[in-house]
């Protein structure tokens, strides 16, 4: 649906995008992931032809009807004060010369008692459901949503992720996201291309990622009290984490054998599980998490 070959973008003598390539299949939730200034942002610009780019990329439908077939949501919409839910909603569908029912969107969207409300007196998930909504109005092949869920509360977010999911599902419409949010990319992505200093890191599906960083080694946590007179005695490697979680790295063959012996030396809050995402991006990029789950350097 849109292959991008070979971008680069400088602003002055900063090189934002360095060769960026990656090839977007129709019905596919494909997410941009990266560090603040790692070049997301920029390289949706130039996917939506905002900015001039060196490179090439091409689209399955015709680019000089670009933002007929791509509908694009930024973080952060502003909407005239006073402005009505109808309203806003009449205007894009006039604008847009769309067929769309927008009584039905709203009924969709958990918004048709709120058709008659100040948009800027809804609650933020409420103005992050119409700003979906409103991608929506123009019916288009793709919609490239710009960190929608930032500033969002934890309920919020997962709200939107199930929205986000819907639309890809049941209207086969393609999704491209930007995020630094690595829960959210784990859960939303057909396909990732994480970003590092405009550079491609890593790309590919979130288990490709993940085996070819994990391969079939798991993990496991587990709380212990040891006395001073006796110290723990493990015959494996482990950590101790921020919290004085013992975290133990294994084979998965060997599973069995680290459990008993946990068991039976005392272990206790024993939590078995495979690699996430998160783990592998931090290994990867050696990043650090905020107490939001979003990501920072190191």
């Amino acid at each position: 649906m849109i292959t991008v070959k070979s971008v680069s973008k400088k602003y002055g003598d900063k090189l934002a995008l360095d060769h960026i390539n990656l090839h977007v299949n129709e019905g596919e939730i494909y997410a941009i992931l990266g560090h603040n200034g790692a070049g997301k942002t920029t390289l949706i610009k130039c996917i939506m032809d905002l900015i001039q780019y060196e490179g090439d990329i091409a689209y399955s439908f015709d680019r000089a009807n670009l933002y007929h077939h791509i509908s694009l949501q930024m973080q952060t919409s502003v909407f005239e004060e006073g402005v009505r839910v109808m309203d806003i909603c009449k205007l894009y569908k006039d604008i847009l010369n769309s067929k769309v029912n927008i009584k039905e969107l709203l009924q969709h969207f958990d918004l048709e008692e709120h058709s008659k409300s100040e948009v800027n007196k809804l609650s933020g998930g409420q103005k992050q459901k119409l700003s979906i909504l409103l991608t929506l109005i123009n019916e288009p092949k793709v919609i490239i949503f710009d960190e929608l869920t930032t500033g969002l509360d934890v309920m919020s977010r997962r709200k939107t992720w199930n929205l986000l999911k819907d639309i890809n599902k049941e209207k086969g419409i393609t999704l491209i996201l930007t995020s630094h949010f690595l829960d959210e990319v784990e859960y939303l992505a057909d396909k990732v291309i994480i970003l590092e200093r405009g550079k491609e890191s890593v790309s590919g599906s979130v288990d490709e990622i993940i085996e070819n960083c994990f391969g079939d080694r798991k993990k496991i946590s587990f709380s212990y009290k040891s006395s001073a007179e006796e110290k723990e005695d493990f015959t494996f490697s482990y950590q101790i984490d921020e919290n004085g979680k013992y975290i133990v790295e294994y084979d998965a063959q060997d599973e069995s054998k680290i459990f008993n012996e946990i068991s039976q030396k005392g272990g206790y809050d024993i939590n078995m599980n495979r690699f996430s995402f998160e783990d592998a991006f931090l290994k990867i990029l050696g990043y650090k998490m905020t107490e939001k789950g979003e990501i920072k350097d190191a």
